[in-house]
């Protein structure tokens, strides 16, 4: 599973608040100046990341760096952060509903016009997300449906992980949930087995062509790396007498869990 969405936690989660934002008329954090420090802001609310998109035909990330940062603070004073996407446009996570209301109103950020808008992946389900494992292989997704629904499980997502330990990918033992309440189950049944239910937490994506972070295989650039020793070839031809992570250097193959560069990716989603 692909899992590079932004984390649904650190946003404004009232949806009468964004309509009252995006008219400028939220009361919250109405203290807080453009150009105070984020560590000073109201912690108790929670912003949603905000897109920039470009209206003159110029990518806002073709522009300097310096020259989108000197543009944002003279608009709204110290700013949380700032990141360019993969299609030009820019996500800007900000300090305060002063700020987010202030965006959310502009019309010009260059020497053009941009239209800022919250960001699409911020409105997914809130619903928890947990695993269950050691699900029997036998038993299908269908039937694993048939079963939380019969027991009143409220959920919206329900499938299994694909495993890539051979060289095409296969339906594995765990099974992810997605559930329309903010709290997990305990437990679920399926059949007469009873499953115990853990919290999802994402794992980094990791390319399985160059055994880079941050893409997928269909999005890659990069040369063939084999994840067992990082030649330049597939990790089924690989002949090498030792391991070695072509993302760290460690004595390791890049699907293993003790890579730093795994552990300071995966930290960094959670």
């Amino acid at each position: 599973m692909d899992d590079d969405d932004l984390d649904t936690s650190e946003y404004y989660r009232d949806a009468q608040s964004f309509r009252a934002l995006r008219k400028g008329k939220s009361k919250t954090d109405s203290t807080a100046g453009s150009g105070e420090s984020c560590n000073k802001q109201n912690k108790a609310v929670d912003l949603l990341p905000l897109v920039f998109e470009s209206k003159t035909g110029r990518e806002l990330k073709a522009y300097s760096p310096v020259f989108i940062h000197n543009c944002l603070e003279k608009c709204i004073g110290s700013y949380k952060s700032c990141s360019p996407l993969r299609n030009g446009n820019l996500i800007v996570k900000c300090c305060s509903v002063q700020q987010m209301t202030t965006l959310l109103q502009c019309t010009k950020l260059t020497d053009g016009a941009v239209s800022v808008e919250i960001a699409a992946s911020s409105m997914r389900p809130l619903g928890a997300r947990g695993v269950i494992y050691n699900v029997p292989l036998d038993i299908s997704t269908d039937d694993l449906v048939a079963c939380l629904a019969s027991q009143g499980v409220k959920f919206v997502k329900c499938f299994r992980f694909k495993s890539s330990d051979s060289s095409e990918l296969k339906d594995s033992k765990s099974v992810f949930l997605q559930f329309t309440t903010a709290d997990l189950p305990g437990e679920v049944k399926i059949g007469y087995l009873f499953f115990r239910v853990k919290q999802y937490v994402p794992r980094p994506s990791r390319c399985f062509k160059c055994n880079r972070y941050g893409h997928v295989a269909g999005h890659c650039r990069g040369k063939l790396r084999c994840s067992i020793c990082g030649g330049e070839h597939k990790y089924s031809e690989c002949s090498a007498a030792a391991s070695k992570c072509p993302n760290c250097g460690g004595g390791h193959s890049a699907n293993d869990k003790i890579c730093l560069r795994y552990k300071r990716e995966l930290k960094s989603l959670n």
